[in-house]
């Protein structure tokens, strides 16, 4: 028998602890602390992604995990023919579908989809439709009326075969092969079968699961076939028989992931496929569905789920990865209380989660100018603000902050006051007067941005530590909104506008002007800030006033993703720390001001350790 160092080149090592870096796969070691055997192994496992518009089933899919496209499908009202995109964290409009329909089956890129089959309202169609990243057009129709079909390949170099010609009428055993152009014949599978799960190429695709024959549910199968171009053969069947499912991967490489299963039963199963046998993986869908939407453009390490499932049909997405790396999950935990709860203090991003700052606000009945100072457990009592008031610009570090214009009741100010850890001084007057703004920045190089004057405002400034100057306007008029970030790489998010309600939107700022960042996945104002442009936290807040929020979303300088909720509800709340240590506190509760705090601690990758037994 071959020895471990000679197959690897190296002795299995004694270590009192576990290695922690990535080179650790593979590798084993004998932990002399735990007294076992260990190692590292890639394990997979699904995470929730973000929800798309409109709950709907039997919809088209295609692309990958982080450019995927859904298009048609049935909601709960009505057929749709709405295409929605994915940029691998949130959902935005795509060009309308060639026809509002169902049962559609889908192939290729993003940005170079191709759709198989339908079924309209009036019954099953030969439809078949292209699309270029923005609009659909028509493609060559199916040589016969087909719907529910396993689809692979490309737009240029497409594939449909099975399917059916009404919900539970003829199942198909045909082949067709798409140029870019038309659909020519190519052989019949071996069986058929409709509601099939096809993934692959052209020339060598996988078809698996699905009906075999009617009525379906006695009669859904876990038979696989491939298809080598010219001919199907016969594979390893699925260890879960099943239909609709959804799938990702190659020929070699491929899985599939929820589904039907007897009786009539969604499953949240997931089996991976080597190109001969289908083994059952340990990660699980949370929610068990079918009839959804899948990655057939992805592969078997990176793939995405769209719900379908059941009525009233569910919207939300979940993402597979394969990874050395099993993540300790974000958790929010309690900190220590203010001294004064007090909520509309100072909009933007002030301190870090061990050195907190927060002052002015609004304890009922009236304002205050109490400053205080968080160590990361406590607060403490700091220099006063030289006038009581609220809903501020704040920006800067504990030991260097900034208080800009803001709100003394009944009148707007223009005042900036600047603190050293210990006072406040006055500093350079506000351009514009203004209260509920938000601010960026450092002491020496801050921004004030939006706010309310006699309206909304769209106005930036920026501050040199003395005297304030005019920046590039805002692309919308905001107020109650957040910020955070540097005076050259700023950002805006979340707000209020009363032509537009709470924005989605988030715009960043370059040090002369703002140009547009990723959507929101959520619409609020008087939310908590934290981080940088690049990896910032929208946090709590409310939507409309009446409504506060516990959700939590974050920046990557591209997308929107969701984090974990916070445990209070709460808006006109405030914030500072960073993406991965961010800190919220204060705000309106509900009926009354909160003292709460809040700390936040990102994800932290950690390796998937092994322990190996003899069993």
């Amino acid at each position: 028998m071959s020895e471990y160092k000679t197959i690897f080149g190296k002795a299995i090592k004694s270590l009192s602890s576990d290695p922690t870096d990535a080179g650790a796969e593979g590798q084993i070691w004998y932990n002399t602390t735990t007294g076992s055997f260990r190692t590292v192994l890639s394990s997979g496992a699904w995470s929730a992604g973000g929800s798309y518009s409109t709950g709907r089933r039997s919809l088209g899919s295609a692309g990958t995990q982080t450019a995927n496209l859904i298009f048609g499908g049935y909601g709960p009202a009505a057929i749709s023919n709405a295409t929605e995109e994915y940029n691998g964290a949130s959902w935005t409009a795509g060009g309308t579908f060639g026809a509002s329909a169902y049962g559609i089956r889908g192939m290729g890129t993003q940005t170079a989809a191709l759709s198989a089959g339908e079924f309209l309202a009036t019954g099953v169609n030969t439809g078949s439709y292209e699309y270029d990243g923005s609009s659909w057009t028509a493609g060559g129709s199916l040589p016969a009326s087909r719907a529910v079909m396993g689809t692979a390949g490309t737009q240029t170099t497409g594939l449909a075969f099975g399917g059916s010609s009404g919900p539970f009428a003829i199942i198909a055993n045909n082949t067709y092969e798409y140029n870019g152009t038309s659909w020519t014949a190519g052989n019949n599978m071996g069986t058929g079968r409709s509601y099939v799960g096809g993934f692959g190429t052209q020339t060598a695709a996988v078809g698996c699961g699905g009906y075999t024959a009617p009525p379906g549910d006695a009669n859904t199968t876990g038979a696989t076939e491939e298809y080598d171009g010219t001919n199907w053969t016969t594979s390893g069947a699925m260890n879960t028989a099943r239909r609709t499912n959804n799938v990702s991967g190659i020929q070699t490489a491929g899985l599939t992931f929820g589904g039907y299963v007897p009786p009539n039963t969604l499953t949240n199963v997931t089996e991976s496929y080597d190109g001969s046998n289908w083994t059952t993986t340990p990660a699980t869908l949370a929610t068990a569905t079918g009839n959804g939407g899948g990655s057939p453009a992805g592969t078997v390490a990176s793939a995405l789920s769209t719900e379908g499932g059941n009525a009233p049909y569910g919207a939300t997405t979940e993402e597979y990865n394969l990874s050395i790396y099993s993540p300790i999950a974000a958790t929010w935990a309690s900190g220590g209380n203010l001294g004064t709860a007090r909520k509309s203090t100072a909009g933007g991003s002030v301190g870090l989660q061990t050195a907190g700052l927060i002052f002015g606000g609004n304890p009922p009945p009236s304002g205050t100018n109490v400053t205080e100072e968080y160590n990361g457990s406590a607060w403490t009592g700091g220099g006063n603000l030289a006038t009581s008031r609220n809903y501020m610009a704040g920006f800067g570090i504990q030991t260097a902050a900034v208080s800009a214009g803001g709100f003394i009741g009944p009148t707007n100010v223009n005042a900036t006051e600047e603190y050293d850890g210990s006072t406040w001084t006055t500093g350079g007057n506000l351009g514009v007067t203004r209260r509920a703004l938000a601010g960026a920045g450092t002491q020496t190089a801050g921004l004030a941005f939006g706010g309310f004057t006699a309206t909304h405002s769209d106005s930036t400034e920026e501050y040199d530590g003395s005297s304030w100057s005019s920046g590039g306007a805002m692309p919308v008029a905001l107020e109650l909104l957040g910020g955070c970030g540097t005076q050259t790489a700023g950002l805006s998010f979340n707000g209020e506008n009363p032509g537009t309600g709470n924005t989605t939107a988030s715009v960043e700022y370059d040090g002369s002007s703002w140009t547009a960042g990723g959507t929101n996945l959520r619409g609020a104002e008087g939310v908590a800030s934290a981080g940088i442009q690049t990896a910032a936290l929208s946090m709590a807040g409310a939507n409309p006033p009446a409504v506060r929020l516990v959700t939590v979303t974050a920046y990557d300088g591209t997308a929107w993703s969701t984090k974990p909720n916070m445990a209070t509800a709460r808006w006109l709340i405030s914030g500072g720390g960073t993406q991965t240590a961010g800190l919220a506190f204060g705000g309106e509760a509900g009926p009354g001001v909160t003292a709460a705090t809040e700390e936040f601690t990102g994800e932290i990758p950690a390796l998937d350790y092994k322990t190996i037994s003899d069993s």
